[in-house]
């Protein structure tokens, strides 16, 4: 199997952001993609799929039982599927103390129990096949403390513990885990569509908050990182490792900082 090989990618959380040009990435590549995204942004994936993208609806929050099902849709599409990149996830912001039960349980139901899901549902066809590779998409965020978004580092966190020992668990049988953790980039991801409102409910932590949001205004749009760049380089890092793997090679990078 040569390196021009053509792989089949799915990718969560493609109506915008890293998942969009990840999945433009991977179609200039030459592979196969199905970009997929919950029922109320699966209108914004039309381009996608005239670039040449499978698109399949997708809510990482689904029961399990449901994202078996769409799992075995999505392989059937091309008969396999390659490389999963879980990319859907959101910030919820507000001090650790004012974030309540609910909302704390939805910001990992998504960054971390959906994906992690997800991953489930995939990982049979991948042993089965011996071959695959599961990517996750982290942050520079799960390296250090960042007020008013705690919770939100803390799937980061999280993230890259699941990806390493899952390395460890599937490399023998063939198969990748890898997380790839990014800085600062020019996506939308800090835009206050895509954020959680903030609610100040305490006023000891209203000042903190306060100025962070500040900045996270203010930061919006001029954080340096190309993100067409990094999703390049993501894919071509990805493809690599899995191929390697499909070719019998060995490599013990488990992740990849930008």
């Amino acid at each position: 199997m040569s390196s021009a090989t053509s792989l089949v990618w799915l990718i969560t959380g493609t109506s915008s952001g890293v998942g969009r040009d990840l999945t433009l990435a991977a179609l200039q590549r030459g592979d196969k993609v199905i970009a997929t995204a919950r029922a109320r942004s699966i209108g914004q994936l039309s381009q996608l799929r005239e670039r040449g993208a499978d698109v399949l609806e997708l809510d990482v929050t689904s029961p399990i039982n449901k994202l078996h099902e769409i799992a075995k849709q999505a392989v059937a599409i091309h008969g396999r599927v390659d490389v999963l990149v879980n990319n859907a996830g959101y910030v919820l912001v507000g001090a650790i103390e004012e974030n309540t039960p609910q909302e704390t349980y939805d910001q990992f139901n998504t960054n971390v129990f959906g994906a992690l899901n997800v991953a489930r549902a995939f990982l049979p066809y991948m042993r089965q096949r011996k071959s695959g590779s599961v990517v996750w998409i982290g942050s520079l965020g799960g390296w250090m403390s960042v007020p008013d978004a705690g919770l939100y580092i803390s799937t980061k966190f999280a993230l890259r513990g699941l990806s390493e020992t899952l390395d460890d668990e599937i490399t023998p049988l063939g198969l990748r885990s890898i997380i790839f953790e990014l800085g600062f980039f020019r996506t939308e991801f800090l835009a206050a569509s895509n954020r959680s409102p903030y609610i100040s409910r305490i006023e000891d932590y209203k000042e903190l908050t306060a100025a962070v949001e500040e900045q996270f205004v203010a930061y919006n749009g001029k954080q340096p990182g190309d993100p067409k760049k990094a999703a390049e380089i993501i894919v071509d890092l990805a493809s690599k490792k899995t191929i390697e793997r499909l070719e019998g090679w060995e490599d013990v990078s488990k992740s990849t900082d930008f």
